[in-house]
This record gives structure tokens, sequence and C-alpha cells, in this order.
């Protein structure tokens, strides 16, 4: 078995054993007797060595035992040798464990330092000059330095490493003989235990002496006990005669009390010097209590009438706590009773006053001592720790914050005035108290010690919180300097409290719909934000890693309230569909010269439509937060040389500032209508930048000026641009210096919002023409919403859409000489006496004969063309009007086609209208919008009319074609119409020629002729179809009579 010593038997041992084991068989079968068991335990007789011996085994030295010995008492033998073993030794297993699990937790533990000593080195970066995080420092010096401490960082943390692993290598090869080292310390473990047992009972039996000497009974002495016992008294105990006074009365008692208290009173104030500490004093049942206020009470009395007699201790109470209220008898009474007694007999009144009051300082001490020691086994663990001083109770809290040391020392002030002191001394010794903070000592705070009730806990939780006031209100004050809080344009708020530190809080508004609230945590001094979120929980660790956050906490709060501000303009801004640009990077000089000094964060966003060229930012610091439009350059394309050289390949080329709230604000809301008023006002000043440049790049005088409506909040100033002795064009904007001649050299552009699909800037273009239209009213009396003229002063206005990013001067000009040409196609319509229903830059209605409209469309992108609705009679010579408005004149020769035209497309609309048969058919087809050819089909008849000019006159001529046969009676009508005359028409033998009201009545009057020759052919042959149908019909009658006789069979 291991960890058994092992006994070695001889054969006699053997021999003995078998004999007891047969004996044990004998028992246990039954059989034998009392009389042989006591046999048996009487020693057999003596033999000399080799001899019989029945006590020690059946031969004597090496005689053999009986060669037949059965394996069932072999078996007996073993058995009884294993009973009268020693118990075994204890394996020792307590303590122990496994060396991979040392292994493992070696390996954890290294990778969870090298962790950390990464996270270290990372951040070890070198000091900036400006509060950008961002923005790399590439100071040579300080980065040398920081990779130096990396480097030592790194060697030390694997010269640790590389020492424990040592270690673990010393180990593993131990446990190779981790078996027989177990052995060893077993056996050596039962070795001290052995040696520890006889140590006990050495040290029991002189205890035991120690105790039992009092208990022994002195020796009596017999002759004076017998004495003593018989006549009450020894002969040579002396004998004073005293006599036992008599029992007092109460009324003498009462009396001799009275008789003291004016004793008392009289000595007290005639005889004694009492110091100031027992001014307070009471007299009663013989004795004056004096009471040292937030101490002690003390009792005492006289014993002689005699004033310069010395006053004896009675009683010692403490008056404050915690702590018993009444001293038990004892020694502890005793000691301080004849203590008392001593210093009354040498010093008096005064020297017992400073011996009980330095005894009660140094008690009350002892009690804030073991008060903290109880808080630091309770809840204060692991925070604060206990200095040993001297007659001193140091306590440093706050054990695992990062920075200087903090600690109070309580002790006992001499009260001695300092040299060269002002502050007022009464010196007496009092409880004192001394804070130091990071290291420092602080003289000027104050504290209620409460001595008369003692509470280390209540002392050291108003020290923290003097210290949690201090750190919130230093942050307070670097708060305050910041405009965003020195304009009170958000909160900020410091709740102080002198007794609970949990009550002191520092409270401020970061954005305009987030307040956080810090607190501090007494026990261990961590800080912590209300409300809990992943980046107020940044901040609470930025906070709890600083080493003197009174000083730094500012920078830490600074930043994280520009964080906040620009989360929050993110997370809106995505609601609107902007996207964050990640990949704008720039530079300190850059932000330095575009957005100021004072930036702490900047943050970039793209509307979804608009171009890589133009962004939005928001720069966020104390000073506030702003919105700016910026034009960047693509960073996906590589700058060009002439880039590079003008120097516009930095990544922000320039930077506007947009004001959408009243001067001197300095944080707006990123609500969502503040956010597209950003959008707004930036479109619009992106529009304005990239025209101002195109005016200056073409030398034409532009200025900006307050503009005449306000649109909300977007104040965007208007755009005045003077076209002064520029050379001008009278079709469309060849360059951007050409205007039309018929406006002045003023355009004002005015911003008026996004579209819909904010994609494109709405201005209002405003221009003043050289001359008013007269009667402008009534020409427009329907005019577009897009283009507005005034009646009296000759403006014109027009509303103009520009995609984002796009100048608006080529398309302000070519709406200008739309606009020339709009006022031209008016003064047509007002000659013509034309009304119009509808007015705008792309399109003009009118109404040239009632219920009858036209409209000519001109778009800049297709050419000129002219629409009528699909009833008018002008339908028909649609395109050729369209070809003759493209040419000159124009309009006006278009119009007065339409004038000429209108009664013989009406009465051509009127003959299509009539009834035909299928066998007579009606075309006609335009070869002009003068010019058409008429074709009847059953009869046939085919004739053109032709609109042509007979000196002053105009009129319409139409001839017969020839083309095929025509029928005979239609010749002769048809010679009939030439040579005869009607309403407004008359016949020219080959011809015929009307006016231009007449020509309904000719057409008319063509169209009757043709159709009475119609009926008269189709009556001769139904004549002749009718008798040829008399025959065919008989017989038919006959078949069917025929038929049906049948069908009855």
């Amino acid at each position: 078995m291991p960890g058994v010593l092992k006994r070695t038997f001889t054969r006699g041992d053997l021999i003995s054993t078998m004999g007891a084991s047969d004996e044990s068989k004998e028992m246990m079968n039954g059989q034998g007797s009392r009389k042989r068991k006591a046999e048996e335990l009487v020693n057999g007789d003596t033999h000399v060595n080799g001899g019989l011996s029945t006590t020690n085994g059946i031969h004597a030295n090496g005689a053999e035992a009986d060669a037949g010995m059965s394996p069932e008492i072999l078996a007996a033998v073993v058995h009884n040798i294993s009973s009268q073993l020693p118990p075994e030794i204890e394996h020792i297993s307590q303590g122990y464990m496994p060396l991979s699990r040392l292994i493992t937790r070696l390996a954890q533990d290294t990778f969870n330092g090298l962790t950390e000593t990464i996270k270290e080195m990372a951040d070890m970066q070198p000091p900036t000059n400006n509060a950008l995080s961002h923005v790399p420092n590439f100071g040579s010096a300080q980065a040398s330095q920081v990779n130096i401490q990396k480097k030592t960082r790194m060697w030390d943390f694997a010269h640790d490493r590389r020492a424990k692993f040592i270690k673990i290598l010393v180990l593993s090869q131990w446990s190779r003989q981790a078996e027989s080292v177990g052995k060893v310390i077993d056996l050596n473990f039962w070795i001290n235990s052995q040696r520890q047992l006889y140590k006990d009972a050495t040290a029991w039996i002189g205890e035991l002496k120690r105790i039992l000497a009092p208990m022994k009974m002195p020796s009596p002495h017999l002759k004076t006990a017998l004495e003593a016992l018989s006549t009450g008294k020894a002969a040579w105990l002396p004998d004073l005669d005293y006599l036992h006074p008599e029992p007092l009365s109460p009324q003498q008692m009462l009396k001799a009390l009275r008789t003291i208290n004016t004793l008392l009173h009289i000595r007290l104030n005639l005889h004694e010097t009492i110091p100031p500490a027992f001014k307070k004093f009471s007299i009663s049942s013989g004795r004056v209590t004096f009471h040292a206020r937030d101490e002690f009470e003390l009792d005492l009395s006289i014993a002689d009438e005699d004033p310069s007699s010395q006053l004896y201790f009675i009683d010692f109470r403490f008056s404050f706590s915690p702590c018993m209220t009444e001293i038990p008898g004892g020694w502890l009474r005793n000691e301080i009773e004849g203590k008392s007694n001593d210093v009354l007999r040498r010093e008096g009144l005064a020297g017992c006053y400073n011996f009980l009051h330095d005894l009660v300082l140094t008690h009350k001490l002892r009690i804030l001592r073991s008060q903290a020691t109880e808080m630091v086994r309770a809840r204060w663990s692991d925070n604060i720790r206990i200095e040993p001083v001297h007659r001193s109770l140091v306590l440093q809290y706050w054990l695992n914050r990062p920075g200087g040391k903090n600690w109070v020392e309580i002790g006992i002030d001499s009260g001695r005035k300092e040299k060269n002191s002002s502050s007022k001394s009464t010196g007496v010794p009092c409880i004192a108290i001394r804070w130091h903070r990071h290291g420092k000592e602080i003289d000027d705070f104050e504290i209620d010690m409460s001595l008369r009730h003692l509470s280390m806990e209540a002392i050291l939780k108003q020290i923290i919180a003097l210290h949690t006031n201090y750190i919130f209100r230093e942050t307070k004050r670097r708060l305050r300097e910041s405009p965003i809080y020195s304009r009170k344009v958000f909160a900020l708020r410091h709740k102080a409290s002198q007794t609970e530190p949990t009550n002191s809080h520092l409270q401020f508004q970061v954005t305009s719909a987030c307040t956080v609230k810090i607190v501090q945590e007494p026990i261990s001094g961590a800080f912590a934000l209300i409300p809990l979120s992943s980046l107020h929980g940044r901040l609470e660790r930025d906070l709890n890693s600083l080493r003197d956050p009174a000083a730094e906490a500012f920078s830490r709060i600074a930043f994280f309230r520009c964080i906040s501000a620009t989360e929050e303009a993110e997370r809106r801004s995505r609601m609107l569909g902007w996207q964050s640009l990640k990949m704008q990077n720039p530079t300190q000089e850059i932000v330095k010269k575009h957005f100021g000094s004072d930036v702490m964060r900047l943050s970039f966003f793209r509307p979804a439509s608009w171009g890589k060229e133009w962004s939005l930012a928001i720069s966020t610091s104390m000073v506030g937060d702003f919105w700016w439009v910026v034009e960047v350059r693509d960073v996906s394309k590589n700058p060009s040389t002439a880039e590079l050289a003008s120097g516009q390949a930095q990544p922000i080329r320039t930077a506007f500032k947009i004001s959408i709230a009243p001067k001197g604000t300095l944080v707006t809301n990123p609500s969502y209508s503040v956010l597209s008023d950003v959008e707004n006002t930036a479109a619009a000043i992106i529009g304005q930048c990239i025209d101002c440049r195109e005016l200056a790049n073409a030398h034409i005088r532009h200025i900006q000026q307050k503009p005449s409506e306000p649109l909300g909040n977007v104040h965007v100033p208007d755009l005045l641009m003077f076209y002064e002795n520029q050379e001008i064009g009278e079709r469309g904007p060849q360059t951007l210096t050409k205007i039309p001649p018929w406006c002045h050299d003023v355009v004002k552009s005015s911003f008026r919002g996004l579209s819909r699909s904010r994609s494109s800037v709405i201005t209002i273009v405003s221009i003043r023409l050289k001359g008013p239209v007269s009667n402008i009213s009534k020409l427009t009396s329907t005019t577009s919403p897009s283009l507005a003229f005034h009646p009296t002063s000759g403006a014109v206005a027009f509303r103009l859409s520009t995609p984002i990013g796009q100048s608006s001067l080529p398309a302000i000009l070519e709406r200008l000489s739309r606009i020339g040409r709009l006022i031209r196609f008016l003064n047509i319509l007002k000659r013509r006496a034309l009304p119009c229903s509808h007015i705008s830059l792309s399109s003009l209605s009118f109404t040239y004969a009632p219920s009858l409209t036209a409209t000519i469309r001109f778009d800049t992108d297709a050419p000129m063309a002219i629409a009528f609705a699909p009833l008018n009679p002008h339908l028909r010579i649609q395109d050729f009007l369209a070809s003759m408005l493209a040419a000159k004149p124009g309009l006006e020769y278009v119009t007065y086609v339409m004038e000429l035209t209108l009664p013989l497309l009406r009465v051509f609309a009127a003959i299509e209208a009539v009834p035909r048969k299928p066998s007579s058919e009606l075309h006609i087809l335009p070869r002009a919008a003068t010019w058409y050819r008429v074709r009847y089909e059953g009869p046939h008849l085919a004739y053109e009319i032709r609109l042509r000019q007979r000196s002053d006159h105009v009129l319409w001529f139409s001839r017969k074609a020839t083309e095929q046969e025509t029928p005979k009676q239609v010749v002769e009508a048809w010679d009939k119409l030439c040579r005869g005359r009607g309403e407004g028409w008359m016949g020219l033998r080959d011809g015929i020629s009307a006016e231009v009201l007449g020509v309904e009545a000719l057409i008319k009057r063509i169209d009757e002729v043709v159709r009475e020759v119609a009926v008269g052919e189709e009556a001769e042959n139904g004549k002749e179809e009718v008798a040829e149908k008399k025959e065919p019909v008989k017989a038919e009658v006959q078949i069917k009579k025929e038929k049906e006789v049948f069908v009855i069979d």
C-alpha cells in the first residue's frame, strides 16, 4: 500500500501468528473453554536459546516449522499480519493542482498581458498641438521618444514572461518524479506531525502544572485554628479597640449632603480656579459634576472643609457615542480613579481636565480607527487603506484611481500657536484633520467632524464630497468659459452636497435633445454617466482613466459633446438620405484654413442628388456647431497638372458657412426641418458660387444683396448681374455676355427652394423690358405659373430649375431669348386681334375662331410646332402650318393662312360628315396649306382647289382634274357649274373662282351636284335590275310550293 512503512517479520513471528490464528479458529468455532483461555494467558516455562518456548514460538532460533503447512493456514497468517500493520501514512493532496492548469493559466495570463501591452503601446501617441484628435502629429523627436517607450514596454513584458516560463520548465522537470517526491512529502509530513505531538504533550504537561499551582491547599496552622475556633480570637493578633459608628438616619444623611453642597459652592466660587472647559458644572447629592462638552462628565467631592484640601474622584462618564456611558468597576476604573486623585492632589482641576481630556482624545482616535478597520472589512474593502502612524489615523481613499494619492489624517493637535501664525489658538489639544488631495495638502476646507457622535464613515464621506465638488466645480468653471455655456446656449448645472457625495452631480447639455449627468461613486471614486449608452460609456471610461479629473475632464467632455452633436446630425441626416463621407480626412492646416482653429470634430455628408464636387460639413467645437458647404476634390481621381500648379489639388478647395438661424446663434437643433433648410441653403450657395465664378471669368460685374423676400429660415442673397456695354445677340445665348435687345442690362436671380426631387435649384429670374407692352394683361389672361408680366412697369419674371452643381447663366439667357420670342408672338397676336388663352415660356395658346384654339410650342430642344384639338378643322394641315411656322415670316403668316383656310377646311369637315353609301367615297388630299385635291368615287369626279391672289384679292380657284374617264352626267354637271354663279362664287368656263367666305357655298354646291348625279345613276340601275329579276321569282315560287308538298308527303 502506498505510503505504508513495511515491517520485516521473522519466521518465528509467522509461526506465532499461525498459532494465534489456530486459536482464533477455535474461538470462532465455539471450541475451548474459559479455563483454557485463562491457562493461555499464563506465561510458559522459560527455556534457553534454542529450547522450546511457548510464548515466543514453537521452535527456537532457526527451527523450521512443519513442512506440511496448508494454504488455508498461510492465508490466515497473511490476514493476521495485515491486521497488525500500522495505519497508512496520510497522503497529502490538499493544495495540489495539475501542472496543465498552471501552464494554461500562464498562457492565458500571457495573452491578456500581451493584449494590454499592445493597447498601452497604441495609446502612446505624440502630443498634438490642436484638439483635433484625428489629425496625426509628425514631430520626429516626439515620435522617436514614443518609439523608445514602446520598445521598453515590450522588452519588459517579454523579460517578465520569460522568467515565468523558466519556472514552469523547472516544475515540469520535477513533475517527472512526482510519485517519488510525493512519497517523500508524505513521509516528511508524518515525521513533522509526530514531532509536533511530542511538543504538544510536553506543553500540555507544563500548562497543567501551572493551572494546578493555585489549587494547592496551604498547610494549615493548627494552633491558631484551634484558638480561633474555640475562643473566637487569637492572642497574637492586636486589638485597636475601634468603636463602630452608629448608622446615620435619612435626615442626618440629607443634612450632610446639603452641607457638602454648600461647601462645594463656596469652594468653587471663591477658592478654585476652574478651567474654561469646566465652566459648566452642577452640584447635587454631595458632589460636583463637571460637563466637558462632547467629551466627558466628571463627578468630584470633598473630604474636608478646608478649601486647600484636594478634591476626590467620584465618577467618570463619557458624553459621546459610540461608547459606554459608565465605566464598570475593575482595573480600568481603578486606574482612572487613582490617576485622577493623584493629579487632583498635585495639579488641581486644570491638571485633572488635561489628564482626562487627553484620555478622551486618545479614546476617540481609537474608536475612529476601529470604525475605519470595520470599513476596510466591509463594503469599503479594496478602496481604502489604513496607514500605521503613531497616535494618528491616516486613511487613504480611492486606491484604484490613477494619479496622486488622496488621504485623510486625523490626529491630536497640540493647540500651541505656531510662530508667525495669525490663527487663533486656544492652547488646548484637540482632534484635528488634515486632507491631502493628489499628494498636496489642502488648507482651506471645513467639515463637521461631529465629535459627539463619532463616525469615521461620515467624516470620510464629507472629505469625498469636498473632493467630488472640487472636481465638478473646476470642470464647470472651464466649461463656463466656452461660448456655448457662457452664453447659456446649453444648460450647465452643478449640484453640491457637503455630506453625501452621491447627491453631488454635474449636469450639462451636450445637444438640444441630450442632457448628461455625471456622478461620482464615493467608495471607488469611479465616474458614472446618466443615462447610460455606448457613447456615454466611452466618456465614462475616459474620465475614470484620468490622473487629474479636475484639470483634464474638460477636454474629454468637450470632445464628447462634439461627438454627440456629430452623431445626432449623422442619425438625422440618414433619415433624409444623406450619405456620410468617411474618406474625407483633411489635414490640420486645411481645417484651420477653411474652418478655423477651434474646430474639434468635422464630419462630411452628401445628399443623394449631389455630385462628387460638393458636400456638406458640420464642424463642432465648444464655440458652436456650424454647417458648411464644401467644394471637394474627387479623391478617386488623381489631380491634374493644372490643379497641382494652382493649388486646387487639396481635398478641400473652398468652404462657405451656412447661416440658417439668426445672427449670433451658436448651435442649431439638427431637426429634419433644419437639415432641410441646410440643404436648401447649401444648394443655393453652390449655384451662386458657380454663377459668380463664370461671371468673374467673363468680366461681368455682379453683386449680392439682401433678399427682398426671405424664404423662411433660408437667407440666401439675391444675385444682380450687370451686362453693361456688352455685345448682344438676338437669338439665344452664344456667350454669357449676350442678352436680348428688348430688355435692360440688369438681371436679378432670387432663390426659391428646391424641386420635389431635391435635385434642382428653383430660382426666380426677373428683368425689366425696355418698353412696356400695352394690353399685356389682356393678352396674358391665363399665364403659366412659371411666367409673370407686370402690365405697367414692364417687368418680367420667370421660374428656372437648374440641376445642383451647374451654372444657371446659360439657362437664364436662353429663357430671355424665349421670352423675346414670346413677346414677339404676343405682338403678332395683338395685331391680329387674337386673344391668348395660355402663355408660358414653352407654349402659347390663342383663339382664332369661336371654340377653335391653336397652341404654338417652342421648346428649346425641339423644333417649333403647332398643335390643334382633335376636332379642329386645321388638324388636316397641321404639318404644313408647322413648316410655315419655322420659316419666315413665321407666326404672322400662319395666322393669316389659318384665317383664309378656315371656311374651306370647315366645309371639308362638313361634307365628310355626310353619310354615304359604300360605293360612294370622298377623298380630300391636302398638297399644301392652300392647295387641296378632292376626289369622288361613284360617280367619279376629281378636282383641285387652290388659293391664289388676283390683284388685291385672294380667291380660291377650282379646276377639274384630268385623271381617268369621268361619267358623262358628271361632266355635264361640272360644265354647268363652270357656267353658273352662286353666292360668293362664279364660273370661269374652265374653272370656278370663289371668295374666301364664298368657298364654303361652292364646295357644298359641288357636293350636291355629285350626290344628285349619283342618285340618278342609282335610280336607272334600279329599274334594270327589277326587270331582270321578275321571271326568276316566279320559278322560285313554284319550286317552293313543290318542296312544301314533298315535305307533307
